[in-house]
């Protein structure tokens, strides 16, 4: 190489160099449902660090416990009781879809998770990279820009009582497991389940005190914060997904370098394909561990969710009227044709 080249490159460097210490350091505030130690909560740690690198020490990332500031609601009230003008005292958040759904309620996301609607993680990656677009504007109109979709596992009820068929567990009193929603409740009372509303982090103490007889979630969040301890049998099929998104404010993504958002993408995009790739064993991990434990694990046949499929679909239509807003019934229609399609080729 050239001296002449050389030092123009040494020259750009430092050029960059100085830009990067020129400006001000980005603290990113990121409210997250992740349980500690959890798969997810390993790999956005990881990401914090990557992002850093990718800009030079630029950008950090300080995670907070959406539990800890009360649950998915809590976080979006804190949001919302920002005056306009003043800054939000959170940049973004790692949400579930009840989260997101709060956040842009135009993205119709309860859509996307009708039980039986979607049923593998190719499914959901199919579908995710035909509505990408879609979600992306319906959420920067909303204020957020979108990062990464995936999927936290597969929604699951776990219950003190046996249950063997969908009848009998509707009698069951249960509440949610991490996944505070009034959509969420109303729709399954309106399909006739038995569902009480009860604070993520009042949840061990209902379940430990006899009347609350069950919570649905997913495995993960069900063995980690240590729920299943309280219960005798658990769901284990794949009922719909539980997708989870990571999701910036406008104002904190504008205020990153233009230049690193490719990199900063690509860095999101990789943490995904490693957490979706990693579902399916660690599902395995969760539900194998809880049966060590004693819990017993209910598998429907083929023949019995046929009748739990035929008997969700009219429910969710005894929803739509019940709790209208919830699904976009034309959505429905349209991923059920894509994933016709996507059946077909495989």
């Amino acid at each position: 190489m050239k001296p002449r080249r050389i030092a123009s490159l040494a020259f750009a460097l430092i050029l960059a160099a100085a830009s990067v210490q020129g400006q001000s350091k980005i603290t990113l505030k990121i409210a997250s449902v992740a349980p500690a130690r959890s798969p997810w909560d390993i790999e956005q740690r990881a990401l914090a660090q990557e992002w850093n690198k990718i800009t030079g020490g630029l950008v950090n990332i300080v995670f907070f416990d959406a539990t800890a500031l009360g649950g998915e609601k809590g976080v979006i009230q804190k949001f919302r009781s920002v005056r306009p003008g003043q800054k939000a005292p959170l940049d973004g958040v790692i949400f579930t879809t009840i989260g997101m759904h709060e956040l842009a309620p135009a993205a119709s996301l309860y859509t996307y998770s009708m039980p039986f609607l979607i049923r593998s993680q190719g499914e959901l990656d199919f579908v995710f990279k035909a509505h990408d677009d879609r979600l992306k504007k319906a959420f920067r109109d909303a204020g957020f820009e979108s990062l990464a979709w995936t999927n936290v596992g597969w929604l699951s009820f776990y219950t003190k009582d046996r249950f063997a068929n969908l009848d009998e567990l509707k009698k069951i009193k249960i509440a949610s497991a991490g996944l505070d929603s009034p959509i969420l409740g109303d729709t399954f009372r309106a399909g006739g389940f038995n569902i009480e509303d009860i604070q993520a982090a009042k949840l061990l103490q209902a379940l430990k005190g006899g009347n609350l007889r069950g919570f649905f979630g997913v495995h993960m969040y069900a063995y980690v914060t240590g729920f299943s301890k309280t219960i005798s049998w658990a769901l284990d099929t794949k009922l719909c997904p539980v997708m989870a998104g990571v999701l910036l404010s406008n104002e904190a993504w504008a205020q990153i370098p233009a230049q690193y958002h490719p990199e900063m993408r690509e860095a999101i995009a990789s943490m995904k394909v490693r957490l979706d790739a990693a579902l399916e064993d660690t599902d395995r991990a969760y539900m194998q561990s809880m049966i060590d434990e004693g819990v017993k694990p209910i598998r429907p046949t083929e023949a019995e969710l046929a009748d739990w499929e035929a008997k969700f679909n009219r429910d969710i239509e005894i929803a739509n009227k019940t709790a209208p807003g919830a699904f976009d019934m034309k959505l429905y229609g349209e991923l059920r044709s894509l994933l016709s399609t996507y059946r077909d080729r495989e």
